[in-house]
């Protein structure tokens, strides 16, 4: 069960909420609000880019959520991330809301709500050709558990790791030799 603290307990009971979406895509940040905002430390961008962001679907044979972005992308300019240096990175969505009496945006992480946090499963571009044309970057995302249905090739080499997590050390060691190991099986 969710619990809200005192303020947007409060809001929530107004007749009309105005709210704002927060979107973190890896280290870009993007806001659907008129203006740049600084929440939670964090600076998001009042850029123009965000233009929808679409709820989670079931889908798969597996109940999993799959939450969608997308953003206006012209020039193409995520076109070089569109690779493996996209998937597999975090998403976090956060709705923000606007104090009815002040016009102010709340500006506190505790006054958000995090609708989502997952990763990044499959980005896409879309292009319209007709009349003037747009571009748009579709990112389909998935939930922490994934597609447990799905087959997935992990290359277990200490470089590959290293590509998808810097940090990542649990494969550091794969090439060093092992000792040969004799089981037995049964009662002692």
């Amino acid at each position: 069960m969710i619990q809200f603290n005192a303020t947007l307990t409060n809001l929530f009971q107004q007749p009309n909420i105005e709210l704002f979406f927060l979107v973190q895509i890896n280290t870009y940040k993007t806001t659907d609000y008129f203006r740049d905002l600084t929440v939670g430390g964090n600076t998001y961008l009042a850029d123009g880019k965000l233009i929808a962001t679409d709820p989670p679907q079931m889908s798969t044979t597996v109940d999993r959520e799959i939450y969608k972005i997308a953003l206006a992308d012209p020039q193409f300019l995520f076109g070089p991330e569109l690779d493996n240096t996209l998937v597999g990175k975090k998403a976090i969505i956060r709705m923000g809301f606007v104090n009815p009496t002040t016009k102010q945006p709340y500006v506190e992480i505790e006054n958000t709500l995090l609708v989502y946090e997952g990763i990044i499963e499959a980005p896409a571009f879309e292009v319209v050709t007709e009349n003037i044309g747009e571009s748009k970057l579709l990112i389909s995302c998935s939930s922490p558990l994934g597609n447990l249905d799905a087959i997935k090739v992990l290359t277990t080499t200490k470089d590959a790791l290293k590509y998808i997590d810097a940090s990542d050390t649990s494969f550091d060691q794969v090439y060093e030799g092992s000792g040969a190991q004799i089981i037995k099986w049964g009662k002692v």
